[in-house]
Protein backbone atom coordinates (compact mmCIF):
# COMPACT_ATOMS: atom_id res chain seq x y z
CA UNK A 1 0.00 0.00 0.00
CA UNK A 2 2.76 2.44 0.90
CA UNK A 3 4.51 1.76 -2.41
CA UNK A 4 1.41 2.62 -4.42
CA UNK A 5 0.65 5.73 -2.36
CA UNK A 6 4.21 6.97 -2.93
CA UNK A 7 3.83 6.52 -6.68
CA UNK A 8 0.64 8.58 -6.76
CA UNK A 9 2.34 11.28 -4.67
CA UNK A 10 5.25 11.42 -7.13
CA UNK A 11 2.88 11.60 -10.07
CA UNK A 12 0.92 14.42 -8.46
CA UNK A 13 4.11 16.41 -7.92
CA UNK A 14 5.30 15.80 -11.47
CA UNK A 15 1.96 16.74 -13.04
CA UNK A 16 1.66 19.92 -10.99
CA UNK A 17 5.12 20.89 -12.24
CA UNK A 18 4.16 20.63 -15.89
CA UNK A 19 4.16 16.88 -16.39
CA UNK A 20 7.62 16.61 -18.00
CA UNK A 21 10.05 13.85 -17.10
CA UNK A 22 13.60 14.73 -16.14
CA UNK A 23 16.08 13.67 -18.77
CA UNK A 24 18.00 10.80 -17.25
CA UNK A 25 19.73 9.72 -19.44
CA UNK A 26 12.69 -7.94 -33.98
CA UNK A 27 15.45 -9.77 -34.77
CA UNK A 28 19.15 -9.69 -35.18
CA UNK A 29 19.69 -11.73 -38.28
CA UNK A 30 19.53 -15.40 -37.38
CA UNK A 31 18.91 -14.72 -33.68
CA UNK A 32 15.40 -15.84 -32.70
CA UNK A 33 15.29 -13.74 -29.54
CA UNK A 34 16.29 -10.24 -30.67
CA UNK A 35 14.50 -7.51 -32.55
CA UNK A 36 17.18 -5.15 -33.95
CA UNK A 37 16.98 -1.60 -32.69
CA UNK A 38 19.65 1.01 -31.96
CA UNK A 39 20.92 4.43 -30.78
CA UNK A 40 19.70 7.79 -32.11
CA UNK A 41 21.94 10.78 -31.40
CA UNK A 42 23.29 10.61 -27.83
CA UNK A 43 22.75 7.32 -26.00
CA UNK A 44 20.07 8.30 -23.44
CA UNK A 45 19.92 4.98 -21.59
CA UNK A 46 20.59 5.02 -17.85
CA UNK A 47 20.44 2.45 -15.11
CA UNK A 48 17.62 2.24 -12.60
CA UNK A 49 19.50 4.08 -9.84
CA UNK A 50 20.30 7.04 -12.15
CA UNK A 51 16.73 7.58 -13.41
CA UNK A 52 14.31 10.10 -11.87
CA UNK A 53 11.91 9.00 -9.13
CA UNK A 54 8.84 8.54 -11.31
CA UNK A 55 10.70 6.41 -13.86
CA UNK A 56 12.19 4.29 -11.09
CA UNK A 57 8.71 3.57 -9.77
CA UNK A 58 7.53 2.67 -13.27
CA UNK A 59 10.58 0.44 -13.79
CA UNK A 60 9.51 -1.59 -10.76
CA UNK A 61 6.38 -2.57 -12.71
CA UNK A 62 8.29 -3.86 -15.73
CA UNK A 63 9.42 -7.45 -16.19
CA UNK A 64 12.41 -9.09 -17.78
CA UNK A 65 11.50 -12.27 -19.64
CA UNK A 66 13.91 -15.18 -19.41
CA UNK A 67 13.90 -18.58 -21.02
CA UNK A 68 13.60 -21.12 -18.22
CA UNK A 69 17.00 -22.59 -19.13
CA UNK A 70 18.67 -19.17 -18.80
CA UNK A 71 17.60 -18.76 -15.16
CA UNK A 72 18.53 -21.88 -13.20
CA UNK A 73 17.02 -22.52 -9.78
CA UNK A 74 19.36 -22.25 -6.80
CA UNK A 75 18.28 -25.14 -4.61
CA UNK A 76 20.19 -23.82 -1.60
CA UNK A 77 18.38 -20.46 -1.43
CA UNK A 78 15.20 -21.36 -3.29
CA UNK A 79 15.81 -18.41 -5.62
CA UNK A 80 17.17 -18.10 -9.14
CA UNK A 81 20.66 -17.27 -10.41
CA UNK A 82 21.88 -15.42 -13.47
CA UNK A 83 24.40 -17.22 -15.62
CA UNK A 84 27.89 -15.69 -15.67
CA UNK A 85 27.72 -13.86 -19.01
CA UNK A 86 28.19 -10.17 -19.75
CA UNK A 87 27.21 -7.99 -22.71
CA UNK A 88 30.69 -7.71 -24.20
CA UNK A 89 31.27 -11.44 -23.96
CA UNK A 90 27.95 -12.44 -25.49
CA UNK A 91 28.09 -10.07 -28.46
CA UNK A 92 31.88 -9.80 -28.99
CA UNK A 93 31.94 -6.04 -28.49
CA UNK A 94 34.83 -3.61 -28.36
CA UNK A 95 36.45 -2.48 -25.11
CA UNK A 96 34.65 0.51 -23.66
CA UNK A 97 31.23 -0.29 -25.13
CA UNK A 98 28.52 1.06 -22.79
CA UNK A 99 27.32 -1.45 -20.20
CA UNK A 100 29.77 -3.98 -21.63
CA UNK A 101 30.60 -5.55 -18.27
CA UNK A 102 27.00 -5.82 -17.07
CA UNK A 103 25.22 -9.20 -17.00
CA UNK A 104 22.82 -10.29 -19.74
CA UNK A 105 20.17 -12.99 -19.88
CA UNK A 106 16.67 -11.67 -20.61
CA UNK A 107 15.26 -12.00 -24.13
CA UNK A 108 12.19 -9.70 -24.01
CA UNK A 109 10.54 -7.04 -21.85
CA UNK A 110 7.03 -6.56 -20.52
CA UNK A 111 4.91 -4.38 -18.25
CA UNK A 112 2.38 -5.08 -15.53
CA UNK A 113 -1.11 -3.93 -16.61
CA UNK A 114 -3.26 -5.96 -14.21
CA UNK A 115 -2.82 -7.63 -10.85
CA UNK A 116 -1.69 -10.83 -12.61
CA UNK A 117 -1.39 -9.64 -16.22
CA UNK A 118 1.64 -8.60 -18.29
CA UNK A 119 1.65 -6.93 -21.70
CA UNK A 120 4.51 -7.64 -24.09
CA UNK A 121 5.27 -8.11 -27.78
CA UNK A 122 3.51 -10.95 -29.58
CA UNK A 123 6.69 -12.31 -31.15
CA UNK A 124 8.08 -12.99 -27.65
CA UNK A 125 5.74 -16.02 -27.42
CA UNK A 126 4.78 -19.03 -29.44
CA UNK A 127 3.27 -19.77 -31.88
CA UNK A 128 5.58 -17.13 -33.38
CA UNK A 129 8.82 -19.03 -34.12
CA UNK A 130 10.88 -16.24 -32.54
CA UNK A 131 9.18 -16.59 -29.15
CA UNK A 132 9.21 -19.02 -26.28
CA UNK A 133 6.51 -21.47 -25.20
CA UNK A 134 4.46 -20.11 -22.29
CA UNK A 135 5.38 -22.95 -19.94
CA UNK A 136 9.12 -22.30 -20.45
CA UNK A 137 9.14 -18.53 -19.76
CA UNK A 138 10.04 -16.87 -16.46
CA UNK A 139 9.05 -13.24 -15.74
CA UNK A 140 11.35 -11.40 -13.34
CA UNK A 141 10.72 -8.17 -11.44
CA UNK A 142 13.62 -6.24 -9.94
CA UNK A 143 16.30 -7.05 -12.53
CA UNK A 144 18.12 -3.76 -12.01
CA UNK A 145 21.34 -2.01 -11.05
CA UNK A 146 20.20 -0.37 -7.82
CA UNK A 147 23.47 1.44 -7.06
CA UNK A 148 26.65 2.22 -8.99
CA UNK A 149 28.69 -0.95 -9.42
CA UNK A 150 26.14 -3.25 -7.76
CA UNK A 151 25.24 -5.76 -10.46
CA UNK A 152 22.33 -8.18 -9.99
CA UNK A 153 23.31 -11.84 -9.87
CA UNK A 154 20.32 -13.61 -8.32
CA UNK A 155 16.60 -13.15 -7.65
CA UNK A 156 14.44 -14.23 -4.73
CA UNK A 157 11.63 -16.61 -5.62
CA UNK A 158 8.98 -13.96 -4.84
CA UNK A 159 10.29 -11.82 -7.74
CA UNK A 160 10.05 -14.62 -10.30
CA UNK A 161 6.74 -15.53 -11.95
CA UNK A 162 5.75 -18.11 -14.54
CA UNK A 163 3.54 -17.74 -17.59
CA UNK A 164 0.18 -19.38 -16.91
CA UNK A 165 -1.43 -18.62 -20.28
CA UNK A 166 -1.33 -16.27 -23.25
CA UNK A 167 -4.83 -14.77 -23.38
CA UNK A 168 -4.37 -12.50 -26.44
CA UNK A 169 -1.78 -12.79 -29.18
CA UNK A 170 -1.16 -10.98 -32.46
CA UNK A 171 1.91 -10.66 -34.66
CA UNK A 172 1.80 -8.51 -37.78
CA UNK A 173 5.31 -7.59 -38.93
CA UNK A 174 3.81 -4.58 -40.73
CA UNK A 175 1.37 -3.56 -38.02
CA UNK A 176 0.35 -4.39 -34.45
CA UNK A 177 2.32 -6.94 -32.42
CA UNK A 178 1.29 -7.78 -28.84
CA UNK A 179 0.67 -10.52 -26.29
CA UNK A 180 -1.35 -10.34 -23.09
CA UNK A 181 -0.07 -12.89 -20.57
CA UNK A 182 -1.56 -14.25 -17.35
CA UNK A 183 0.95 -15.02 -14.60
CA UNK A 184 0.84 -18.00 -12.27
CA UNK A 185 -0.18 -15.74 -9.34
CA UNK A 186 -1.04 -12.15 -8.44
CA UNK A 187 1.89 -9.74 -8.25
CA UNK A 188 2.57 -8.32 -4.80
CA UNK A 189 4.26 -5.02 -3.96
CA UNK A 190 3.96 -3.58 -7.50
CA UNK A 191 1.23 -1.70 -9.35
CA UNK A 192 -0.35 -1.96 -12.81
CA UNK A 193 0.47 1.12 -14.89
CA UNK A 194 -1.79 3.53 -16.77
CA UNK A 195 -2.73 3.37 -20.48
CA UNK A 196 -3.58 6.10 -22.97
CA UNK A 197 -6.87 4.88 -24.42
CA UNK A 198 -7.11 7.72 -26.94
CA UNK A 199 -5.03 8.74 -29.94
CA UNK A 200 -1.35 9.49 -29.65
CA UNK A 201 -0.26 13.06 -30.39
CA UNK A 202 2.30 13.57 -33.12
CA UNK A 203 4.07 15.99 -30.74
CA UNK A 204 4.29 13.55 -27.83
CA UNK A 205 7.60 13.33 -25.99
CA UNK A 206 8.47 9.75 -25.13
CA UNK A 207 10.37 7.57 -22.68
CA UNK A 208 10.93 3.81 -22.69
CA UNK A 209 11.79 1.26 -19.99
CA UNK A 210 13.11 -2.22 -20.75
CA UNK A 211 15.96 -4.69 -20.95
CA UNK A 212 18.12 -3.93 -24.03
CA UNK A 213 20.24 -6.89 -25.18
CA UNK A 214 19.15 -8.70 -22.00
CA UNK A 215 20.81 -6.15 -19.68
CA UNK A 216 19.37 -5.02 -16.34
CA UNK A 217 16.57 -2.50 -16.77
CA UNK A 218 17.38 0.74 -18.59
CA UNK A 219 15.42 3.98 -18.83
CA UNK A 220 15.73 6.04 -22.05
CA UNK A 221 14.11 9.43 -22.49
CA UNK A 222 14.28 12.23 -25.05
CA UNK A 223 12.29 10.30 -27.67
CA UNK A 224 9.79 11.76 -30.10
CA UNK A 225 7.16 10.54 -32.57
CA UNK A 226 8.30 10.40 -36.20
CA UNK A 227 5.18 9.08 -37.89
CA UNK A 228 1.91 7.29 -37.14
CA UNK A 229 0.90 4.18 -39.07
CA UNK A 230 -1.88 1.58 -38.95
CA UNK A 231 -1.75 -0.02 -35.52
CA UNK A 232 1.71 1.34 -34.70
CA UNK A 233 3.81 4.50 -34.67
CA UNK A 234 7.51 5.17 -35.28
CA UNK A 235 9.82 6.89 -32.76
CA UNK A 236 13.53 7.60 -32.24
CA UNK A 237 14.07 5.90 -28.87
CA UNK A 238 17.37 4.26 -27.91
CA UNK A 239 16.50 0.56 -27.70
CA UNK A 240 18.01 -2.82 -28.58
CA UNK A 241 17.06 -6.44 -28.89
CA UNK A 242 15.52 -7.43 -25.56
CA UNK A 243 13.50 -4.19 -25.54
CA UNK A 244 10.74 -5.96 -27.45
CA UNK A 245 7.63 -5.55 -25.28
CA UNK A 246 9.03 -2.49 -23.48
CA UNK A 247 6.40 0.08 -22.43
CA UNK A 248 6.74 3.45 -24.19
CA UNK A 249 5.45 6.34 -22.06
CA UNK A 250 4.18 9.80 -22.83
CA UNK A 251 6.53 12.07 -20.86
CA UNK A 252 3.75 14.60 -20.19
CA UNK A 253 0.85 12.32 -19.18
CA UNK A 254 2.85 9.36 -17.74
CA UNK A 255 0.58 6.94 -19.59
CA UNK A 256 1.72 4.07 -21.79
CA UNK A 257 1.35 4.96 -25.47
CA UNK A 258 2.49 1.59 -26.80
CA UNK A 259 4.97 -1.28 -26.66
CA UNK A 260 8.18 -1.47 -28.65
CA UNK A 261 8.21 -4.26 -31.24
CA UNK A 262 10.80 -3.74 -34.03
CA UNK A 263 13.43 -1.39 -35.41
CA UNK A 264 16.92 -0.97 -36.90
CA UNK A 265 20.36 -2.57 -36.47
CA UNK A 266 21.82 -3.41 -33.04
CA UNK A 267 25.54 -4.03 -33.57
CA UNK A 268 27.97 -3.49 -36.45
CA UNK A 269 31.18 -5.50 -37.02
CA UNK A 270 34.11 -5.24 -39.43
CA UNK A 271 35.02 -8.11 -41.73
CA UNK A 272 38.00 -6.73 -43.65
CA UNK A 273 36.70 -3.55 -45.26
CA UNK A 274 33.07 -4.64 -45.03
CA UNK A 275 30.55 -3.72 -42.36
CA UNK A 276 28.54 -6.69 -41.09
CA UNK A 277 25.29 -5.95 -39.26
CA UNK A 278 24.10 -8.30 -36.48
CA UNK A 279 25.85 -11.43 -37.76
CA UNK A 280 24.60 -14.86 -36.73
CA UNK A 281 27.94 -15.56 -35.04
CA UNK A 282 29.61 -12.29 -33.89
CA UNK A 283 32.84 -14.14 -33.01
CA UNK A 284 33.62 -14.70 -36.69
CA UNK A 285 34.11 -10.91 -36.99
CA UNK A 286 36.33 -8.30 -35.38
CA UNK A 287 34.80 -6.96 -32.12
CA UNK A 288 31.75 -4.82 -32.87
CA UNK A 289 30.03 -1.70 -31.57
CA UNK A 290 26.50 -0.42 -31.13
CA UNK A 291 25.00 1.07 -34.28
CA UNK A 292 24.51 4.84 -33.95
CA UNK A 293 22.49 7.24 -36.09
CA UNK A 294 21.86 10.95 -36.01
CA UNK A 295 18.76 11.75 -33.97
CA UNK A 296 16.77 12.11 -37.21
CA UNK A 297 18.54 9.21 -38.98
CA UNK A 298 17.94 5.46 -39.28
CA UNK A 299 14.61 3.74 -39.78
CA UNK A 300 13.24 4.49 -36.31
CA UNK A 301 11.59 2.08 -33.87
CA UNK A 302 8.10 0.65 -34.39
CA UNK A 303 5.76 0.77 -31.40
CA UNK A 304 2.40 -1.01 -31.27
CA UNK A 305 -0.27 1.49 -30.21
CA UNK A 306 -1.71 0.64 -26.82
CA UNK A 307 -5.24 1.18 -28.09
CA UNK A 308 -4.84 -2.01 -30.17
CA UNK A 309 -5.17 -4.02 -26.98
CA UNK A 310 -6.54 -1.52 -24.42
CA UNK A 311 -10.10 -2.87 -24.61
CA UNK A 312 -8.84 -6.13 -23.06
CA UNK A 313 -7.24 -4.36 -20.08
CA UNK A 314 -9.33 -2.88 -17.22
CA UNK A 315 -8.43 0.59 -15.92
CA UNK A 316 -5.86 0.51 -13.14
CA UNK A 317 -6.09 2.67 -10.03
CA UNK A 318 -3.15 4.69 -11.35
CA UNK A 319 -4.95 5.35 -14.61
CA UNK A 320 -8.07 6.54 -12.78
CA UNK A 321 -5.95 8.83 -10.64
CA UNK A 322 -4.16 10.33 -13.63
CA UNK A 323 -7.48 10.87 -15.43
CA UNK A 324 -8.78 12.79 -12.43
CA UNK A 325 -5.60 14.89 -12.28
CA UNK A 326 -5.94 15.78 -15.94
CA UNK A 327 -9.64 16.62 -15.52
CA UNK A 328 -8.87 19.04 -12.68
CA UNK A 329 -6.03 20.66 -14.62
CA UNK A 330 -8.36 21.16 -17.59
CA UNK A 331 -10.98 22.78 -15.35
CA UNK A 332 -8.35 25.10 -13.93
CA UNK A 333 -7.22 26.21 -17.39
CA UNK A 334 -10.79 26.86 -18.53
CA UNK A 335 -11.87 28.92 -15.51
CA UNK A 336 -12.11 32.58 -16.73
CA UNK A 337 -11.11 35.57 -14.63
CA UNK A 338 -14.16 37.36 -13.23
CA UNK A 339 -14.16 41.19 -13.42
CA UNK A 340 -15.82 43.02 -10.52
CA UNK A 341 -16.48 46.77 -9.99
CA UNK A 342 -13.53 49.17 -10.27
CA UNK A 343 -11.44 50.24 -7.32
CA UNK A 344 -10.77 53.96 -6.68
CA UNK A 345 -7.28 55.01 -5.55
CA UNK A 346 -6.94 58.72 -4.50
CA UNK A 347 -3.16 58.86 -4.99
CA UNK A 348 -0.84 61.87 -4.68
CA UNK A 349 -0.81 62.47 -8.43
CA UNK A 350 -4.52 62.48 -8.86
CA UNK A 351 -7.16 59.81 -8.61
CA UNK A 352 -6.71 56.47 -10.34
CA UNK A 353 -9.38 53.99 -11.25
CA UNK A 354 -8.38 50.38 -11.84
CA UNK A 355 -10.56 47.33 -12.42
CA UNK A 356 -10.42 44.76 -9.68
CA UNK A 357 -9.98 41.26 -11.07
CA UNK A 358 -11.15 38.33 -9.02
CA UNK A 359 -9.57 34.95 -9.56
CA UNK A 360 -11.50 32.02 -8.22
CA UNK A 361 -9.69 29.59 -5.94
CA UNK A 362 -7.61 26.97 -7.72
CA UNK A 363 -8.99 23.48 -7.43
CA UNK A 364 -6.89 21.44 -5.07
CA UNK A 365 -5.08 18.36 -6.32
CA UNK A 366 -6.61 15.06 -5.26
CA UNK A 367 -4.97 13.79 -2.13
CA UNK A 368 -2.99 10.56 -2.43
CA UNK A 369 -4.80 7.71 -0.74
CA UNK A 370 -3.78 4.20 0.14
CA UNK A 371 -4.89 1.76 -2.55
Amino acid sequence: MKRRMLTLTLLAAALLNGGVLLRAGGNGRGNPNIIPVSIYGTDDRVDYYAADKVMRKFAESTVAMFAEAALPRDEASGGYKLKNLNLRGKYNLQEGERFGEQPVGAYCSGVLVGEDTVLTAGHCFRPDPRGGPCEKVKMVFGYAVTAAGQMPSAFPAENVYSCKSVVAHKVDDNGADYALVKLDRKVSGRHPLALNRGKISGNAKLAVIGYPSGLPVKVATNGSVRSIGEGFFVADLDTFGGNSGSPVFNAQTFKIEGILVRGGVDYVYKSGETNVEDPRNPYTQAPGRAQTYAQEGGRGEDITMIREVASLIPQSEMEKYLDEMQRQKAQQRQAPAKVVPAIYYPGQNGPQIQPAVYYGPEPSAPQPVEI
